[in-house]
């Protein structure tokens, strides 16, 4: 297990992590004020799903395999780009339109939610690197096996996305009534989630090509 005086010192830096703006708070927030508090948390629960994958990986070696084959890294980070830009011209689609949104939650939204959250979290590359670089930041040796510790660290560190993603997912749900008021809000929401999305987008792919290396 990890020292306290280590544990505590990550989660303060995974607590930094999660109050940073990105592409999981920004999809949470949308699916909050348009949908509703169940889609937006089925979302989250979409987005501590994908570290069923992201953990082992982590802690089975992924990094040593990204050092060893780049080109896999340059792949993760592509891959990711292209899905956020395709998350943000939809949104951006959205806004164009001049029909107006639908407030109302439909049946299969919760599902779509839950597999849009996983895809947006797997792939975003700011999390796998915040897995590789800082989780064995936060271990030592006279601890017990590290990947014992990291695999504490990380299942905590995804476990403690529920909790964070769900204030977020209820106070954005909060506010849906006056969203539904006010429905010049809900284009510049879409148009702002879609410009964020494009220029995360275009940020990923521009230092994937720039900065190739994990």
């Amino acid at each position: 297990m990890p020292s306290l005086q280590l544990f505590l010192l990550f989660l303060a830096a995974d607590a930094a992590l999660k109050l940073t703006p990105g592409p999981d708070m920004a999809l949470t927030l949308s699916r909050g004020m348009t949908q509703g508090f169940r889609p937006a948390f089925h979302s989250v629960l979409g987005n501590v799903a994908a570290g069923f994958i992201q953990v082992p990986a982590v802690v089975l070696g992924l990094a040593s395999v990204l050092r060893t084959f780049p080109a896999l890294f340059v792949g993760i980070k592509a891959a990711g780009g292209l899905y956020l830009g395709y998350l943000g011209i939809k949104a951006m689609i959205r806004c164009a339109q001049s029909a107006e949104v639908s407030l109302s939650a439909r049946p299969g939204d919760a599902r779509d939610a839950f597999w849009q959250g996983f895809m947006t979290n797997l792939l975003n590359p700011k999390v796998l690197l915040f897995m590789i670089a800082f989780l064995p930041q936060f271990t030592t040796p006279d601890n017990g096996p590290v990947w014992v510790q990291m695999l504490v660290l990380g299942i905590t560190m995804k476990v403690l996305s529920l909790p964070y993603g769900s204030c977020f997912a209820f106070g954005a749900s909060r506010i849906r009534g006056w969203v539904g008021r006010n429905p010049w809000f809900l284009r510049m929401q879409q148009g702002l989630l879609g410009a964020i999305m494009v220029g995360l987008a275009l940020y990923v792919l521009y230092s994937t090509a720039v900065n190739p290396g994990p």
